[in-house]
């Protein structure tokens, strides 16, 4: 928010004027979705909310030109970040989010989501989203390996386990059969 605020001082975050001279807005240096990131119900949502243009980036030359790689995307992710040893123990952790949440969005989805946000099984989505990104996290913000190694061990790598044990049950579960129109 700080960033975009400094842009938009000497009014790099101006879009200009539309035809009539009216201005068109500030949205240029909006790199912060706050709200977005906060409800988001899935990891993909989460990424895209938070420094857009980074996120942006990244899909662009990393994760396409890897032929969709979360690993060589995420890497590149931590490599941007520094050399801390909490930044890889983050970024090598979110691809297993992230696979949890492909298997969730092609088997579970289409049994109990309306592709409503605010309905129970968005607003389930959007706690479990919160809950393992808060818990994912804290190596990134610890940075030293023990540290982190520590945090994690604290609560028996219980989000670890939970994403593995995810994994497996709903990977055994039937694909929904699609409705034909």
């Amino acid at each position: 928010m700080n960033a975009e605020g400094a842009s938009n001082i000497w009014y790099a975050g101006f879009e200009g004027f539309d035809a009539s001279g009216n201005p068109k807005g500030w949205e240029v240096s909006n790199n912060i979705d706050v709200i977005q990131f906060e409800t988001a119900p899935n990891l993909k949502t989460l990424s895209a909310a938070w420094n857009k243009k980074t996120a942006n980036w990244l899909a662009k030359y990393v994760y396409i030109r890897t032929g969709g790689s979360l690993f060589a995307t995420y890497g590149m992710s931590a490599f941007w970040h520094g050399f801390y040893p909490g930044y890889y123990l983050f970024f090598m952790s979110v691809p297993m989010m992230a696979f949890c949440e492909r298997i969730g969005r092609k088997k579970l989805t289409p049994r109990f989501g309306n592709g409503k946000k605010w309905s129970p099984y968005g607003i389930v989505c959007i706690i479990a989203t919160s809950l393992m990104t808060e818990y994912m996290i804290q190596p990134f913000q610890l940075l030293a390996f023990d540290w982190a190694w520590e945090n994690w061990s604290s609560y028996y790598f219980a989000g670890h386990i939970v994403c593995v044990v995810f994994y497996l049950v709903v990977s055994n579960m039937p694909t929904p059969k699609t409705k034909e129109t």
